[in-house]
Order: C-alpha cells, then sequence, then structure tokens
C-alpha cells in the first residue's frame, strides 16, 4: 500500500467513525423524544435483544422483558397520574470503537411531580452503552446516575432540597430491585464519578 492509499485508507476509518458517533447521537436524541411524547414502544425499539438497564432507584433492567415492563407500564403509571417531563441532554461525549460505543451525557429533566402537581427537578449523568446490529445501533448497556430526583422546584437542590421515588415506583417488581437491596438502597455512582458531595439521592461511595 503506498502513501496515497494508506492516507485514503485513514480518511475512510475517520469519516466512518464520524457516521458512528452520529448515528449514536441521532439513537439517542430518538429514544428522548419518543420518551418525550409517551411513544413507549419507539423507546422500547431502541434496545438491544439483550439490553441492560441500571436505573438506580428505579431499579435494574435485565433483558428486553424488564424494558418493557418499565417503559410500558411503570412510565404510562407515571404520566397517567399526572406527572410530566421535559428533557434536555448535554454536553455528550461519544466514543466508538468498531461495532461498540460508549456515550457520557447529562441530563436536566423539568418535571410535575405527580404527587403534588407541583414543579420539580430531576438531574443526572448518563452512562450508557452501544452495539451495531443489523438494523443499525441500539443500546446494549446504560446506567442512569441520578443526583437529584424529583427535587421540588422551590427547594432545589441546596441543603433544605430532598430527593423521593414517585409512587408508581411502588408497583417496581421485586426482582427489579434486588441490586439496590443488596447495595443498601444506594445506587451505584458512575464509571467517572470521582465525588457525590451535594447529591441528594443515595449512592455509594466512588
Amino acid at each position: 500500500m503506498d502513501e496515497t492509499q494508506r492516507e485514503l485508507e485513514a480518511l475512510r476509518t475517520r469519516v466512518r467513525i464520524l457516521e458512528d458517533a452520529e448515528a449514536v447521537r441521532q439513537l439517542t436524541a430518538k429514544y428522548m423524544q419518543a420518551m418525550h411524547d409517551a411513544r413507549w414502544d419507539d423507546a422500547v425499539a431502541c434496545f438491544a435483544g439483550d439490553a441492560e438497564y441500571d436505573h438506580g432507584l428505579l431499579g435494574a433492567l435485565r433483558g428486553k422483558a424488564d424494558i418493557e415492563h418499565f417503559y410500558t407500564k411503570f412510565m404510562p403509571e407515571f404520566e397517567e397520574a399526572g406527572g410530566w417531563a421535559f428533557d434536555v441532554l448535554a454536553d455528550p461525549v461519544i466514543d466508538v470503537d468498531g461495532d461498540r460505543a460508549t456515550g457520557r451525557w447529562f441530563l436536566l429533566t423539568l418535571l410535575i411531580d405527580p404527587e403534588t402537581q407541583e414543579a420539580a427537578w430531576s438531574i443526572a449523568t448518563l452512562d450508557y452503552e452501544y452495539a451495531r446490529e443489523a438494523d443499525g445501533w441500539k443500546f446494549k448497556r446504560n446506567h442512569c446516575v441520578h443526583e437529584h430526583l424529583l427535587a421540588p422546584y422551590d427547594k432545589g437542590w441546596g441543603a433544605s432540597g430532598s430527593s423521593k421515588l414517585p409512587q408508581a415506583a411502588e408497583g417496581t417488581p421485586p426482582e427489579h430491585l434486588e441490586t439496590l437491596r443488596r447495595q443498601g438502597g444506594k445506587q451505584r455512582p458512575g464509571r467517572w464519578t470521582r465525588s457525590i458531595r451535594g447529591w441528594s439521592v443515595p449512592t455509594l461511595e466512588p
């Protein structure tokens, strides 16, 4: 292979990585918009058949059946109880390695607390793993690390603020909470987390 061919191959590789990173970004955006629109089946379709989702205090989802239960039962119950959410994703760091990729996102959610009908906040870091399948990129292994969950809008996340679970979480299947129980009711921190200072969600020390 001469120098020109090597340069062309290097450019092809760079373009392929950029295209894959954009495909991962688009998958994540389509998923978030499906969540916003209450298109639960479309949200489920973003996951691989053997996907997992560690949702912290909301439970660990192991496989497509668990994921379908969360999106077609818990989420509609949250909405029907009067909950509303608007998600804003920011600062993604996406790394592509062949047919696998990782993405780390910051998530700010503006909500209506279904129990109080008052405004609330949720803040989280999303650690996502992706896999390329025959029909495109899919979520493979996701981890949502809540820092503040349903914190009251007027109190926020300061000293007087607090986090809580929605009542809809009371119907979570016990098997989804086994990992959380083993962790003493605390979520595990993110892969890159080095401090949990100021968090109002119970979290294991990094």
